[in-house]
């Protein structure tokens, strides 16, 4: 099973890439779940929570619940099946080989995440990799990955969890995470969608290997 995260910043941008997932899925009999980012939704609860100083916790499980209200557009967009549960995901995605988890129902019941915007839709979908027992997850975002810095630095090829700092474009709990949950990660500009193909793939790509 692939879990790739979509970012919010790719909304406008975004079908091509779901386009492509949804070919390569069928044709090549893999299963990918996709992870929405919050996106603009998630924007407007950050400055609700500047301008009205609202608790951490409510501005965390509305910040998830936006999760989910871009989950819905990547589905029409895509024509890709959703659902809000990990027993109905596993039991129908080997019907299409792909389906969208809307993962709020799961994160908000289950509280494993720290109620802070120092966790994003990043850290947050490697909770849901843990739940699917996967060891990697790719983050799709809109830059082509991490840079040693930014802006105007070098893309890194490679880079340690330890040695990630500062302005990156994952989370700041994304690499504590990823080290407690042992797992992988690969930073790629969604934009390019055949980049994405590259790293199920195996070959080199352009994109930063988180590990």
């Amino acid at each position: 099973m692939y879990l790739i995260k979509i970012g919010g910043s790719l909304t406008y941008h975004v079908k091509p890439l779901l386009t492509t997932l949804k070919t390569y899925a069928k044709e090549k009999d893999k299963n990918i779940v996709i992870i929405p980012g919050g996106g603009e939704f998630a924007n407007v609860i950050r400055k609700i929570d500047k301008k009205l100083h609202i608790s951490n916790s409510l501005s965390h499980k509305l910040a998830i619940k936006s999760m989910d209200l871009v989950g819905e557009v990547f589905s029409e967009i895509g024509g890709i099946k959703k659902y809000d549960n990990l027993f109905d995901l596993k039991k129908e995605i080997r019907k299409e080989n792909i389906a969208i988890l809307l993962p709020s129902t799961i994160l908000l019941s289950t509280d494993m995440a720290e109620h802070s915007w120092s966790i994003t839709s990043d850290s947050l979908s490697l909770y849901i990799g843990k739940l699917l027992d996967v060891k990697e997850i790719i983050i799709a975002t809109d830059v082509d990955g991490i840079y040693d810095k930014f802006p105007g630095g070098k893309l890194l090829n490679t880079i340690n969890a330890n040695d990630i700092k500062g302005l990156t474009s994952v989370d700041e709990k994304f690499p504590i995470l990823l080290k407690q949950f042992k797992m992988k990660a690969y930073v790629v500009n969604g934009k390019f969608p055949e980049r994405v193909i590259d790293i199920f793939e195996r070959k080199n790509t352009i994109c930063t290997k988180i590990i």
